[in-house]
């Protein structure tokens, strides 16, 4: 039931990247301005990742996904309001995109930790690749489902359709009957808990290690995905559907990651695929940069992806398997703090596309990926034996 109810919600939220994207882009004309959307959808990772962590650790995460999903049905609706009424303005999305973004950070939490409830530990990889298998698969379905719907129907009805698919990932969550085999039993107090979270981060240098290379992947290797709308448009000149294509290439891209690490048996030498699939998303990057043919770039986009959802879920693994069971909720809310470097990515990433161009954009953002990945291997021996 969680992998339907995730597989749902993505949907909506491979919707929300193609039609929030391009319409930013139709209203001001500005690469600068898709990367400060992208930005203020990722800012609520850094602001509430650790109050997240916290909270998903006190209370029943089933409720907080509950919530949180009703809520991202009821912004895009809203919108669809605005859309039909003629009255949606650019900074009636960028106010809806800090909400959805919420919403989002508290819900992944969540979501992320139930997910360890459910399989346990000798299985965490495995049930988070699975986890991110729905997301990618949501996602290539919503990006094709948005680039048609924007076409044929505009964005009101654009809109209403990706709220439907929110409000069915709430219905599906509503079901979920148990806690999961691997929750916690003791729950602290919020005081306790924050404390005990400060405490964590201070002496663990592993989770101190995987934050830095979680925020250094999100600056440099997710941002790629604000120049999209502009290779579809100004390099590819394949329009509305032809972003589509390329959003649902880059979640079915992730498919293929996930699909990958399900098949992962061993919980060693974790660290170690780590650090190549970091170099490979670098290379992967660089290689972008060069290609001018839908087709090529498509695939180009995919093989990215790949090594995005792998490096996303090796992370989450890693950072859930550094501390107690009754901290796994804080350890994602380290994550999702530490893909709170994303605004800072989208927003260089856009500005540089604007000033030299989305391939030089690529170019640079690859190269810097590649020197983190060695910066990490050198710098940080204990990552390699994880």
């Amino acid at each position: 039931m969680l992998w339907g109810a995730t597989l749902c919600s993505q949907v909506g939220t491979g919707m929300q990247t193609v039609l929030l994207g391009w319409l930013v882009l139709a209203m001001t004309d500005s690469n600068t301005m898709v990367g400060l959307l992208f930005a203020i959808r990722s800012a609520p990772n850094l602001l509430v990742g650790f109050m997240a962590g916290a909270l998903t650790d006190r209370f029943d995460r089933r409720m907080l996904m509950r919530l949180t999903t009703c809520g991202m049905a009821l912004v895009p609706w809203f919108m669809a309001w605005c859309a039909w009424q003629g009255t949606l303005a650019l900074w009636m999305l960028l106010g809806c995109t800090a909400l959805l973004g919420l919403l989002q950070a508290f819900e992944a939490t969540a979501r992320q930790a139930y997910t360890f409830d459910v399989v346990g530990a000798r299985e965490a990889t495995q049930g988070l690749a699975l986890l991110f298998l729905a997301q990618r698969l949501g996602g290539v379905f919503g990006s094709l489902l948005a680039g048609a719907t924007l076409a044929w129907w505009g964005a009101s009805l654009s809109f209403l359709t990706m709220g439907l698919t929110y409000g069915g990932g709430a219905v599906a969550i509503w079901t979920l009957r148990q806690r999961g085999s691997a929750a916690p039993q003791v729950q602290e107090s919020m005081w306790d808990n924050v404390l005990a979270y400060g405490r964590e981060l201070r002496a663990n240098r592993v989770m101190q290690s995987l934050i830095l290379s979680t925020a250094g992947t999100e600056l440099f290797g997710f941002s790629y995905q604000v120049l999209l709308p502009t290779l579809a448009r100004d390099v590819l000149h394949s329009g509305a559907a032809g972003l589509g294509l390329l959003t649902a290439g880059r979640f079915l891209g992730g498919v293929l990651g996930s699909a990958v690490l399900t098949a992962v048996q061993s919980t060693r030498h974790q660290g170690r695929m780590l650090l190549v699939t970091l170099t490979l998303f670098g290379i992967g990057l660089v290689s972008l940069a060069e290609v001018t043919y839908f087709w090529l770039t498509l695939g180009g986009v995919m093989f990215v992806s790949m090594m995005a959802a792998a490096a996303d879920i090796l992370h989450m693994a890693l950072l859930q398997h550094s501390v107690a069971n009754e901290q796994r909720g804080r350890a994602m809310g380290a994550w999702v703090v530490g893909t709170g470097t994303a605004p800072l990515g989208h927003l260089a990433t856009g500005a540089l596309a604007g000033l030299m161009g989305a391939s030089l954009a690529l170019l640079l953002n690859g190269a810097a990926l590649l020197a983190l990945a060695g910066t990490l291997a050198l710098a940080l021996p204990r990552l390699r034996r994880l």
